[in-house]
């Protein structure tokens, strides 16, 4: 069992268990806050693979025509090795991102030509090209502090995030945030969806919610596949103070023939 699924399991209060029938393959699944797709139609979107997204989620800036792309935030471990907590790099300063990326462009086993750069108000992003691969397109990312500041800041460490900074802070704000920042996580994959984004109300402060679906394949060509739907919520008070927490909804088994999904 995966990792982040060997966390989740514990927490499971509800096991839902889907009926026999057939999905709609490929069907985009938005639905407003508080309701859910049938656990038939998470499957078939699934086993499908796409849309991973519901309409209009944001994408990312669309990659260059290479045969591989690579795009990442600058961490403190790139450019330390032996740091002991590994964060997103942010600076209000072009020159400064630039001189990071030389330092990792520099350790690469082939040294990766600056190609391209771009500034956004989320980051200054440093386009590279690994020097004898020019199938290779690496694009670096440091953040921009003005805009969200994650100095320290460990993954594994919930529920502190970071500080966002982007002002006005609102609700669209902290949505784009939330949508882009999926982007870097093990959710943006196969076998991964997004179910819906929907805003949240809470009593201070804002607050968004992804719900995300995954799937664990069964290792037998007819066995059960593990189905698990989780919230991803971050909430931010009028200071910044950006917290993300993790809550299983719930979990269920289901196996697919031909076009018929069932339950187990």
């Amino acid at each position: 069992m995966h990792r982040w699924l060997r966390r989740l399991w514990p927490a499971l209060t509800t096991l839902a268990l889907g009926s026999c029938g057939t999905g709609p393959e490929g069907e985009a699944l938005t639905t407003p806050e508080g309701t859910l797709p049938a656990d038939t139609a998470i499957a078939a979107l699934l086993y499908a693979g796409t849309p991973r997204t519901p309409t209009a989620f944001q994408g990312d800036v669309p990659p260059p025509s290479f045969t591989q792309v690579t795009t990442y935030h600058l961490k403190s471990n790139h450019l330390d090795p032996a740091a002991t907590v590994s964060y997103e790099l942010c600076t209000d300063d072009w020159t400064e991102a630039l001189a990071w990326s030389e330092t990792l462009a520099l350790q690469a086993p082939a040294y990766l030509d600056l190609v391209g750069n771009e500034q956004t108000e989320r980051y200054f992003e440093l386009d590279r090209v690994p020097r004898g691969q020019p199938e290779r397109y690496v694009r670096m990312r440091v953040l921009r502090c003005a805009y969200l500041d994650r100095s320290g800041v460990d993954p594994s460490s919930a529920p502190f995030a970071g500080t966002f900074n982007r002002r006005p802070l609102d609700a669209t704000a902290l949505q784009d945030l939330s949508e882009y920042l999926w982007h870097f996580t093990p959710y943006n994959n196969v076998d991964h969806a997004v179910l819906n984004s929907v805003p949240r109300t809470v009593t201070s402060g804002l607050a968004h919610v992804l719900t995300l679906a995954s799937i664990e394949r069964g290792a037998a060509a007819q066995g059960c596949d593990r189905i698990t739907v989780h919230e991803w919520l971050h909430t931010v008070s009028a200071a910044g103070d950006l917290r993300l927490t993790e809550t299983p909804l719930r979990q269920f088994a289901t196996r697919r023939e031909g076009a018929a999904i069932l339950g187990c």
